[in-house]
């Protein structure tokens, strides 16, 4: 690249002038390899330190039983029926990979399984970083992945949501592939079929990756209107071209999805897959939690459930970027609908199009260069009609499909008013969509921070700062994360659902090993040790790194291990001895009892 001296009125001596966009695409590439590289060696030196949540005593359970029936040519049907019921009808592709990685004997079967989930988790991150850079613009990407992973809630999910973690792998990369598939007029084979393959993924991973067909047709729909309106009836080739890639990438999707998914493969796909929608969308699960310090039952969830769950557990600066992005959104969408109804107002639908399907060649390529570039209007009242303002729309379909991305989800299950439970760990998929409208709002700021940045800087690092130290604080339990709208950890217990997995057990456990080795005690006879983890306690032992026994019976514990949901020692003779807390709270009990001192 060729150098160019430049003055530099500042210092009195030439530089040379490198190309500006070149070296800050280059620096920001750098930049995000850097934060990847940082968060992969953090996550993998610290996989081991994260116990089975509740939900992955199950998975562990489905994935070899899920492989079996590959490995058995499809005889072995354990994973239909000796298996939790209903889990087959999530698709066990992940936990198959995972089984097949435990048998290798590599380490601990519990670390594998959490550096696996985190390896997979990282990767649906570092999606967000093209998706960004080509509906945003340059350092969106980075500041995207940066939310992310400053997110505590979103971060500490990453090692151990079992079935949402590779959801939000498989929804990440399907929105990328539809992206790259839209920005062409006519997207490529390999395109196409990498788009399938992804969306395929997502509908083997839970039946809510169908969605990702609404962002493709939609999208591919947008990409058919510019066509029209840049060659008119000389542009039908390409429109036939553009429906046979939408529908086999559909095609490809399905033929993916019935190949990992057993529960697809045992009968009609269509009416199998249909079941297990129906499933999920009548979930009968009923218990009652605290949000917001209100008792909120799981089926009879308000509307403002999932916003005000995020409200209180994304950090403060992504909620204001968020905000910020939002309002860009709102602010462009809504300019186009007053553009929408001043043409309508002069000059008709119906004269708009019938006027202007054949037009020049030199309008076509200008109306089409212009429309490259989101929401911008014709405002000057001398365009024709609504020519402009549907090649705006038809221009901006990458960002449309990232906005809906990034809202459609949530608005959809605000208005079916779906099951939920667990915090909002079911939209876990759309937080990373929600960082890029967050880094919209930030590309959208910096122009008016120029010459004020030192400021907005300080307050950015500083808040980056204390985010830090905030996982550091939680660790392993950073998925409890809270806001200070919420009133932060301490403000929030008691009136939210924090540790659901009840994650807080195993770090007990730890403390009760180090307590009992340090006492010397129970070397020859080892103590019953009972895991408060509801309809699990069977299952507690693969967490023990003592040869102890296994405890149900409350009356026959030595030890009791109590957590934040299941507090099985309330009411009963047993004597605290030690607790697992974080500012202050207490998030997992050890009792004492019978011969651990109790009596």
């Amino acid at each position: 690249m060729a150098l160019e001296p430049v003055d530099d009125d500042s210092f009195g001596f030439t530089r040379p002038k490198l190309g500006l966009a070149f070296a800050a695409r280059h620096a920001e590439t750098l930049l995000v390899l850097l934060v990847l590289g940082v968060a992969l060696v953090i996550g993998l030196a610290t996989a081991a330190d994260y116990g089975l949540s509740t939900d992955e005593f199950n998975t562990d359970d489905y994935g070899p039983k899920a492989l079996a029936w590959y490995t058995s040519a499809f005889t072995d049907r354990s994973q239909f029926e000796t298996v939790e019921e209903y889990l087959w009808m999530y698709g066990p592709w992940l936990q198959m990979l995972i089984a097949a990685v435990q048998a290798l004997g590599l380490a601990n079967p519990i670390t594998v399984r959490h550096a696996i989930t985190f390896l997979f988790g990282l990767a649906g991150l570092a999606a967000v970083v093209p998706i960004a850079r080509l509906t945003v613009g340059s350092w969106a990407g980075l500041t995207a992945l940066v939310l992310c992973l400053l997110t505590g809630y979103l971060y500490g999910n990453l090692f151990f949501a079992t079935i949402d973690v590779p959801f939000l792998f498989a929804m990440s990369w399907s929105t990328l592939s539809i992206v790259l598939m839209v920005q062409q007029d006519v997207p490529s084979w390999r395109l196409t079929l990498a788009t399938g393959l992804a969306t395929g993924l997502a509908i083997a991973t839970r039946t809510g990756g169908v969605i990702t067909h609404a962002y493709l047709v939609g999208g591919m729909s947008l990409c058919a209107l510019e066509v029209l309106l840049c060659h008119g009836r000389a542009g039908y080739g390409q429109l036939r071209q553009i429906a046979l890639h939408t529908l086999l990438a559909i095609l490809m999707a399905w033929l993916t999805a019935i190949a990992l998914w057993p529960w697809l493969q045992i009968g009609n796909p269509l009416t199998q897959y249909v079941e297990a929608y129906r499933h999920f969308a009548t979930l009968d699960t009923s218990f009652e939690f605290q949000n917001w310090g209100l008792r909120t039952s799981t089926d009879k969830l308000p509307a403002w459930y999932i916003p005000g769950q995020l409200l209180a557990r994304l950090p403060e600066g992504f909620l204001a970027l968020l905000l910020l992005g939002m309002a860009v959104w709102i602010g462009a969408a809504g300019a186009w609908t007053r553009a929408v109804f001043g043409a309508l107002r002069r000059s008709g639908v119906a004269r708009t199009f019938s006027s202007e399907a054949d037009t020049g060649s030199r309008e076509e390529n200008a109306s089409k260069q212009e429309s490259r570039a989101p929401f911008r209007f014709h405002r000057n009242g001398k365009g024709s009609g609504l020519r402009p303002v549907a090649a705006e729309l038809a221009g901006s379909r990458a960002v449309l499909v990232v906005s809906v991305a990034a809202l459609g989800p949530i608005g959809l299950l605000m208005l079916q008013g779906w099951t939920l439970y667990d915090g909002v760990r079911h939209v876990l998929f759309v937080i990373p969509m929600l960082a890029i409208v967050a880094a919209r709002g930030l590309t959208r700021l910096l122009p008016l921070l120029r010459r004020r940045w030192i400021v907005p800087a300080a307050v950015g690092g500083a808040h980056a700062a204390i985010l830090v130290a905030m996982l550091v604080i939680l660790h392993p339990l950073e998925y409890i994360a809270m806001n200070s709208l919420a009133g932060g950890v301490a403000g929030a217990y008691g009136r939210f659902d924090l540790d659901y997995w009840s994650m807080a057990a195993p770090e007990a456990l730890r403390r009760l090993e180090h307590r009992l080795d340090a006492e010397g005690r129970f070397a020859g006879d080892p103590p019953r040790v009972l895991v408060c983890l509801g309809w699990r306690e069977t299952l507690a032992g693969v967490m023990f790194h003592r040869n102890w026994i296994v405890e149900t019976d409350l009356d026959k514990a030595d030890y009791l291990i109590a957590t934040e949901r299941w507090p099985c020692a309330d009411g009963t003779t047993a004597v605290l001895v030690d607790e697992v807390t974080r500012f202050g709270r207490p998030f997992a009990q050890i009792y004492a009892n019978r011969r651990g001192g109790g009596e």
